[in-house]
């Protein structure tokens, strides 16, 4: 890669500008010999952009792009030199280079490049074409829900029966899960059950049930039910995966969020990841027969596995069908008979 220092460079732009107007190689801008900036093709950083936002939130780097500071040179106005134009943006780092009406070439921060490029790197990991992604995405929806999934409790769930949260958490042993959110280390050991909580309440009136944390595992996931949305443990490092659904029935209100690596996703999109995170996607806004997030929303990759379900289940409720879109989508599910009848193992919270 050919290379420029900054104070050459500033003056007299148009010769390095037009080798990667030609050529589409990058030219490395340094400060003191230290790389500084990376001057590079407009089409080659539109690809990159492209695929650095499919990315997700998978590998070493921060979600948040890194954002020049540097402000010692903003000149005001454009400047021309031969057939090019720069545009200098407002952090005085940033520059865009055009010629005539269409742009060349774009200067950015070595650390901006650089996060760019691996998250374009990561992107591509998962690329598809178009055709092998919709064949692709076919086959996932169609896969059957795992053991008796989860649309089956949703009925009851919009009454906070049996519990008002229940949270699902990827690749975490339940006794973990279960101490990290608070659970009596004694109950544990003494292996409580669901049903005796139950019995000793209906018996002495002691009222346990208010708080009271029942759990369990299901494939991949483990699952916890309770009744205050107080309750929520935080897991060092953040689980892969984790689903909090939270019903509630007086304002007819359900919230469904979804974390990757302890990153919330939301159900929009954001504009260079700088605008606030969404609140959690209230499920009564889903209205079945049409898609509930736009496709480059974080939730997007739910639109297939929500329409299937609409279209091969038997459920009518959007409740129930949004909940039959999460089982084929991610795998959840609750053990339906042993829950009912309360033969899963609990535990009393200790705050």
């Amino acid at each position: 890669m050919e290379s420029v220092e900054l104070s050459e460079f500033v003056p007299d732009f148009e010769a390095a500008v037009g080798r990667v107007a030609e050529t589409g190689e990058r030219v490395r801008i340094t400060d003191g010999g230290e790389p500084a900036r990376v001057l590079l093709a407009a089409g080659e950083l539109a690809e990159l952009e492209h695929f650095a936002q499919r990315a997700g939130d998978y590998g070493t780097l921060p979600r948040i792009r890194p954002r020049p500071t540097d402000e010692r040179w903003r000149p005001f106005g454009p400047e021309e030199q031969g057939p090019y134009t720069r545009f200098v943006h407002s952090d005085g780092v940033r520059m865009t280079f055009r010629r005539g009406h269409e742009v060349v070439a774009e200067l950015k921060s070595a650390a901006e490049c650089a996060w760019v490029d691996e998250r374009a790197r990561l992107g591509r990991q998962g690329y598809m074409s178009p055709k092998q992604a919709a064949a692709f995405e076919e086959f996932l929806a169609r896969r059957p829900p795992v053991g008796d999934g989860i649309a089956w409790i949703a009925e009851s769930w919009l009454g906070d029966e049996p519990f008002s949260v229940l949270d699902f958490v990827k690749g975490r042993e339940p006794e973990e899960v279960a101490l990290a959110y608070g659970a009596d280390p004694g109950d544990l050991a003494a292996g409580l059950m669901l049903h005796e909580v139950r019995e000793r309440d209906l018996r002495d009136g002691a009222g346990e049930f208010m708080r009271v944390l029942a759990f369990g595992g299901v494939g991949e996931w483990t699952w916890l039910g309770y009744l205050s949305d107080d309750c929520g443990g935080r897991l060092t490092p953040p689980p892969a995966e984790q689903v909090k659904l939270v019903s509630c029935a007086c304002q007819a209100k359900y919230d469904f969020r979804y974390c990757r690596d302890g990153e919330y996703q939301g159900p929009y999109p954001t504009e260079d990841d700088l605008g606030p995170p969404s609140s959690a996607y209230q499920i009564n806004w889903y209205t079945p027969g049409e898609m509930p997030f736009v496709p480059d929303a974080p939730l997007g990759f739910l639109n297939v596995h929500i329409r299937r379900a609409e279209e091969l289940t038997h459920w009518t409720d959007p409740v129930e069908l949004f909940f039959a879109g999460l089982e084929r989508a991610l795998g959840l599910a609750l053990p339906r008979q042993n829950l009912t009848t309360g033969h899963v193992r609990c535990a009393r919270l200790t705050a």
